[in-house]
């Protein structure tokens, strides 16, 4: 828990664990975004999978601190009914 409260505190969210986008078990979508991977040239394919990782990665912060914020308010409000 130090860790994440750590990271959140000087914005270094990238370090902590988590699943890849591209990891089993996929989703359907998952699935459907890697055939279309493979269907295209290497080069092609790695850049647009980098971009694709980092757009999740992205997405994947912004719902933690979003979350994070929801617990941090309905902490609050339960503690200010004790």
């Amino acid at each position: 828990m130090f860790d994440i409260l750590t990271a959140l505190y000087y914005n270094e969210l990238d370090g902590l664990p988590g699943k890849s986008a591209f990891a089993e078990p996929c989703t359907i979508t998952e699935r459907m975004v890697l055939t279309q991977l493979k269907a295209l040239d290497g080069e092609t394919a790695e850049a647009l999978k980098a971009n694709i990782y980092c757009l999740a990665q992205e997405r994947t912060a912004t719902a933690f601190c979003s979350g994070l914020r929801f617990g941090a308010q309905l902490m609050a409000q339960l503690l200010q009914d004790i």
